[in-house]
């Protein structure tokens, strides 16, 4: 006994010894599994993905090719890894008799991580034990999340300081000598930037008096509109001219693209007024000379859009009530922008009577793309007239401004989510643009509101020119499940520099969150073993197997021991009943012979 117990002794020292000197590497799992293998390995042969190109929140199938080195067959379990992908599921076929297996998963989102991996893990059966093999796919087609670099703020373009055209209905009616009239100045705003806190100063440049106060504050003036100031005037005792002249200054603020600047304006209207007659040379004195005014005009509406065509009509009086004038010539120039369409620029008249009027229609055209809002229009007057038997001639330029705008042709889409989500999962809400003007759309913003979040509740585009398009987009994460509600509102400045606003009313639908379990079944939920320098704990299984294989030999070498025992015994019970019986088979026998012999003595006795 003691001879086994020092021989298992060595035996168990030999083999620690043994499993000290062996490489760390020969007791290494493959594949990331916990169990080592020989001989058997799965080779990824290829791949094959359902889309070309897969962006972030894509869904995507992805068939793996995989073959077994030592060909076998058996069936064999996949389970994803954390990658790339979210959610999807995989299912793995044997498709040949040479180990060659496909695994298919379905379902997978692109998370638009810049690894491009898809892991996985493969568990199978062989040589009296189970395996796992880990394996990674790197997936060309992903196109990692990129985030969008936001443009560069416009430069500013320079808006030119406001003209003001002057104007009054002071020739309407003349003032005599003597008379008070009360006479509106009219202030046109010709440019293309509101004039801010304009103020009017009027100063009488004849012999006319202005009665009150010549200082007048008044209201903002935007682009292309009026205002009037109404104005008392007294004429002297005496007038010697028959026009005179009231000198009108505005100032005021403007928006010159970049910050508010100071402007000023300056211009004169007429005030008709009768000449005081002077009875000693009355006979000498010569008729006023006829004056030629503008008594009205009309382009058919408040302004004329650009491209379109108008009928501009106006009417021209003889203020004179006693000469009439012969050989009306009226020359009509347009502009740039407003420009004569297909008549003649030339209208004659033979005549027109003292205190007659005359009307003119010319048909005219808008241009395409305007650069101002308001157009001036030229009228040219040349006429004669006959006064003391003389034939004598005069002139009048007249003007008048025609108010332009461009159309809005800026148009928007309704807002577009990528796709249902699920609430806290962040989504996309579009919205499409385009402007199908001429003239650029400025100062384009736009803000989100409502049941989401999101990083970029407000966004400024700037600028859009004209046949230019894109996509406002907003990243929102919705917060509720159902419906949630959301506001959109896009602010902007048309080519007239009208401020325009545009509200959206849009819902993002989001699912409940339902977070999957992955179980123990998963690779990534398995703590990594700690590395070490020496084996240890296959030394340890070696001993305890050892222990194990020296305990089973001693119990059968004990029960062997006993087995024979027991032989020995029932040896010994068997040799001691055979002798009991050759005892008694030897007294039957002897007393079988005493009882013939008793039986032949009495036989003879007979």
């Amino acid at each position: 006994m003691k001879r086994i117990s020092r021989s298992l002794l060595s035996l168990c020292l030999a083999l620690v010894l043994c499993a000290a000197l062996l490489p760390v590497n020969v007791a290494k799992a493959t594949g990331g599994g916990t169990t080592a293998r020989t001989g058997t390995s799965f080779l990824i042969t290829g791949y094959r993905a359902s889309r070309s190109s897969i962006y972030t929140g894509d869904t995507v199938d992805i068939t793996v090719y995989l073959s077994r080195t030592d060909g076998s067959n058996d069936s064999i379990r996949v389970v994803r890894g954390l990658d790339s992908f979210q959610d999807g599921t995989a299912s793995a076929v044997a498709s040949g008799q040479n180990g060659e297996y496909t695994v298919t998963f379905t379902g997978l989102t692109y998370t638009g991580d810049s690894g491009k991996q898809l892991a996985f893990t493969i568990y199978y059966e062989g040589n009296g034990g189970g395996y796992q093999d880990g394996n990674t796919v790197p997936v060309r087609e992903c196109v990692p999340y990129t985030e969008p670099k936001p443009e560069p703020e416009p430069t500013p373009e320079t808006i030119p300081e406001p003209r003001a055209v002057f104007n009054s209905d002071g020739t309407s009616t003349s003032i005599a000598a003597g008379e008070t009239k009360t006479i509106t100045v009219y202030i046109q705003n010709a440019g293309t930037t509101a004039m801010r806190d304009p103020i009017l100063t009027l100063k009488s440049s004849g012999s006319l008096l202005i009665m009150g106060s010549q200082d007048y504050m008044l209201d903002d003036i935007r682009a292309g509109r009026d205002t009037a100031v109404t104005v008392t005037v007294k004429a002297p005792d005496k007038i010697e001219s028959q026009m005179q002249t009231i000198d009108a200054s505005l100032s005021f603020y403007y928006d010159n693209g970049t910050q508010l600047t100071g402007g000023s304006a300056s211009g004169s209207v007429n005030v008709l007024s009768t000449v005081t007659k002077d009875t000693k040379d009355e006979e000498t004195i010569a008729s006023p000379t006829p004056i030629v005014i503008l008594s009205k005009y009309n382009y058919g509406g408040s302004s004329v859009a650009a491209g379109s065509s108008t009928n501009l009509s106006f009417s021209f009086t003889n203020t004179s009530k006693t000469i009439k004038i012969e050989n009306v010539m009226v020359t009509v120039t347009g502009g740039q922008d407003l420009m004569l369409n297909g008549s003649t620029n030339t209208f004659y008249f033979e005549s027109v009577a003292a205190s007659g009027s005359k009307t003119v229609t010319v048909p005219m055209k808008a241009a395409q793309l305007i650069s101002a809002s308001a157009q001036d229009v030229k009228i040219d007057v040349t006429y004669e007239y006959v006064d003391q038997n003389a034939r004598k001639s005069g002139n009048a330029t007249l003007s008048l401004s025609v108010p332009l705008y461009q159309p809005d042709r800026f148009e928007l889409s309704e807002p577009k989510t990528s796709y249902t989500g699920y609430v806290g999962e962040e989504t996309s809400l579009t919205i499409d643009y385009v402007n199908k003007g001429k003239s650029a759309i400025n100062n384009v913003e736009a803000t989100i509101s409502g049941d989401i979040d999101s990083p970029t509740p407000y966004q400024r585009v700037g600028t859009i020119d004209g046949g230019k398009n894109g996509t406002i987009a907003f990243a929102v994460t919705p917060q509720l499940e159902g419906e949630n509600q959301v506001k959109i509102v896009i602010t902007y400045e048309d080519s007239n520099g009208n401020t325009k606003e545009r509200v959206f009313e849009a819902t993002v639908e989001a699912m409940a969150y339902e977070p999957t379990d992955p179980g123990m079944d998963d690779p990534g939920m398995i703590d990594p073993e700690p590395a070490h320098t020496f084996p240890w704990k296959y030394v340890i299984i070696a001993l305890v197997v050892i222990a194990i294989i020296a305990l089973i030999v001693l119990r059968a070498r004990k029960k062997k021991a006993k087995q024979k025992a027991e032989q020995a015994l029932w040896d010994k019970w068997d040799e001691e009943e055979l002798a009991e019986e050759k005892q008694e088979a030897a007294e039957a026998a002897a007393a079988e012979s005493k009882e013939t012999a008793a039986t032949g003595a009495e036989e003879q006795k007979k």
